[in-house]
């Protein structure tokens, strides 16, 4: 054999050798829910062994060396479970639960015909009533009720804001204090995700009501190839654990579009938080409407913007589409999770949802003055309130309607322009929603959201952004107050994570009407040469105290006062910085397309760097890329703890994990908490 044709035949060799690695066995085999997962004792959630390779597919599972069957995924098959991407296998154990403490393995098998895999996984259950007296357990009544308020993207300067503006300080001393500053449990909690140490508010949300992390844009479900986000494993809810074990009801109320990522985290299970036709479907779907307690969240409220996606697809200012729709459910999901028929699903982008929810018993406002008269006298048995086609108006927009101070120069407010002129505040929204929840002997699960808090930071808006947490805070004064009158509650104010590195620098020196006069610094970009608006910027003894004229209603006659605080982001955009507060919002993106178009048309921006402010402000190169808007940060965020009947604010002082968070309002509610001092 000659020297060239054993060359041939080694190099042949090697690269049969090189390939054979890839052919051995299936790649990216994994088990879920994910190493290290906690739930509690009797939560159901899915198990999932899934790996990609050539097929045909096959798996088994162990649970602590006990056989599992699967409920969908058929052996030696390409096709598995029928909802695995093209290239996978599947294999799923739906509404699956342990009842024992302590450590449990999960042990797999996957195969694709040239090869087998072996994985190991562990998760933790937690003891869920607990035993008076014992190491973990509790010697307080359990609470009945659990209210969780949530300023979206909120981080301690927020608070600091809102209180200085408010209230003002008198050489040194705070001259007031916000309701939520008036807890007496505080703390910190981690903010991460389960893919990110930079979590949005899918998961940021999620952890507080499942106890377990998800993916960025995933809320009530883990990660998997599926062919539809409806279709990944799921974890329950707090609202449905409560739900199915006690009776509870649900209420979920927002200055967002419902089908936004932190209202959808307490009910909906989908790894696309986007996907508004089947978010909004499945509140009404798994809501348990005939209250047989077998299963679903027991949604007795649902209040916000989002009519969009409510209306049939034909319908003016409708959003609902197939594609942001699920299919059927498969059947294994709605037997393992005790779903009824009309639960399952289905692509129906002309359906009337308005009238579904109404057909379930749901009284239905689409306006503050409809919402007051619904809950005049008494209250209904379940409420549904939307009050804007996509995210609701922010606080100082609104409240300039109710004043009737038109922006500057135009002939229109902004909320006539959003076709949503008459909206609820969130504390409005908050009184109407405990009248409606407080029905429920059984208890409830509350969650309110200050929205814009995070959406005005991404924006850099920082006059709107604090009269967003002003609007929260009045709302967290509501909860407090039904505590104090229904007893048996736990209230915590806490955050999702914290949004734009928002971070109080000083105050304006010089006065408004001198800003005002200045001229443009627009064209100044020489870092040589410092624009005349940042010498306005009165840092340490030059900052004083500011002093802003509260009206009767609770907010600032105006931001634009003499020696305002001003506001700097750590994790901005590009953007143009006058100080001065912005007339007009920058266009919302949660809205339908139509509407977008038309506030383009009417001169509104649609990016925080084509703001008026690019006329005269001076340029702020931001820390990301290019002219978009500011970013959620890895911060910890704080949170504040109240209750009446138990101590159960007690439990959330120090520094915890947000899926922490979950497990201690679990524990007040099924197992109590330290007796009152």
């Amino acid at each position: 054999m000659n020297l060239a044709r054993i060359s041939r035949m080694l190099l042949a060799l090697a690269a049969l050798a090189a390939a054979l690695p890839a052919l051995a066995a299936p790649a990216s085999v994994a088990i879920l829910p994910p190493d290290g997962a906690r739930f509690l004792a009797y939560q159901r959630f899915d198990i999932r062994v899934e790996g990609q390779g050539v097929g045909p597919f096959s798996a088994t599972l162990a649970v602590d060396g006990v056989p599992q069957a699967f409920t969908s995924g058929a052996q030696n098959t390409t096709a598995t479970d029928g909802i695995t991407t093209a290239g996978w296998g599947g294999f799923n154990v739906r509404g699956f639960s342990s009842v024992e403490p302590g450590w449990h393995t999960l042990t797999a098998t996957f195969g694709d015909g040239t090869g087998t895999v072996t994985t190991i996984s562990r998760f933790e259950v937690v003891e869920a009533f607990g035993r008076h007296g014992a190491k973990g357990g509790s010697t307080g009544k359990p609470a009945k009720n659990v209210v969780i308020l949530l300023g979206d993207g909120m981080g301690v300067a927020h608070r600091t804001a809102a209180r200085i503006v408010k209230f003002g300080v008198t050489a040194g001393q705070p001259d007031g204090y916000l309701a939520m500053d008036r807890f007496p449990g505080t703390g910190l909690v981690t903010t991460h995700s389960l893919n990110s140490i930079v979590t949005d508010s899918a998961p940021g949300m999620a952890c507080y009501s499942t106890g377990s992390h998800a993916n960025n844009g995933q809320e009530g479900v883990y990660p998997a190839h599926v062919t539809s986000p409806f279709f990944a494993p799921r974890v329950e809810y707090m609202a449905e654990y409560l739900h199915r074990v006690k009776g509870t009801s649900l209420g979920l109320v927002t200055t967002a579009d419902v089908e936004d990522a932190t209202p959808a985290a307490n009910a909906v299970h989908t790894a696309d938080r986007n996907a508004g036709t089947g978010v909004c479907d499945q509140y009404l779907d798994e809501s348990d409407a005939h209250g047989t307690g077998a299963s679903g969240t027991g949604l007795a409220v649902l209040m916000g913007g989002g009519r969009r996606w409510f209306l049939p697809s034909t319908a003016f200012g409708s959003s609902r589409s197939a594609a942001t729709d699920y299919p059927p459910l498969p059947a294994d999901v709605v037997s393992g999770w005790s779903l009824p028929a009309s639960a399952a699903g289905g692509l129906d982008p002309g359906r009337d949802l308005v009238a579904a929810f109404q057909g379930a018993g749901f009284a239905y406002a689409d306006s503050r003055t409809v919402l007051d008269a619904l809950t005049a006298r008494g209250a209904p048995d379940k409420l549904l309130g939307l009050f804007g086609y996509g995210n609701m108006n922010v606080a100082l927009d609104k409240i300039n309607y109710r004043r009737g101070v038109k922006p500057d120069g135009r002939s229109t407010f902004v909320v006539e322009d959003y076709h949503a002129p008459d909206q609820p505040m969130l504390d409005e929204m908050a009184e109407a929603a405990l009248k409606v929840l407080s029905r429920n002997r059984n208890g409830f699960v509350l969650m309110v959201e200050g929205a814009h808090i995070d959406k005005q930071s991404h924006l850099m808006d920082a006059d709107r952004v604090i009269g967003e947490t002003i609007e929260f805070d009045a709302a967290v004064g509501v909860a407090r107050r039904w505590a104090d009158k229904l007893g048996d509650t736990v209230v915590v104010v806490l955050a999702d994570h914290e949004c734009s590195g928002f971070s109080l620098i000083g105050a304006l020196s010089g006065g408004v009407q001198a800003l005002r006069a200045l001229p443009p610094d627009d064209a100044l970009l020489d870092p040589g040469a410092v624009p005349a608006r940042q010498k306005a910027v009165g840092t340490y003894d030059a900052a004083g105290f500011p002093r802003y004229q509260i009206l009767a209603d609770g907010y600032p006659r105006t931001m634009d006062v003499d020696g305002k605080i001003l506001v700097g982001f750590g994790a901005n955009s590009d953007r143009y910085e006058g100080w001065l507060s912005k007339p007009l919002p920058v266009i919302d993106s949660l809205l339908p397309g139509s509407f977008r178009t038309e506030l383009a048309a009417a001169g509104y921006a649609g990016i925080p760097a084509r703001r008026a402010e690019s006329q005269f402000g001076f340029f702020v190169r931001g820390q990301l890329d290019g002219a978009g808007q500011a970013v959620h940060t890895a911060s910890d965020i704080p949170i504040s703890a109240y209750s009446t009947g138990n101590g159960a604010w007690k439990l959330f002082t120090g520094v915890q994990t947000n899926t922490d968070v979950y497990f201690k309002l679990m524990r007040a509610t099924l197992a109590g908490a330290p007796d009152q001092d």
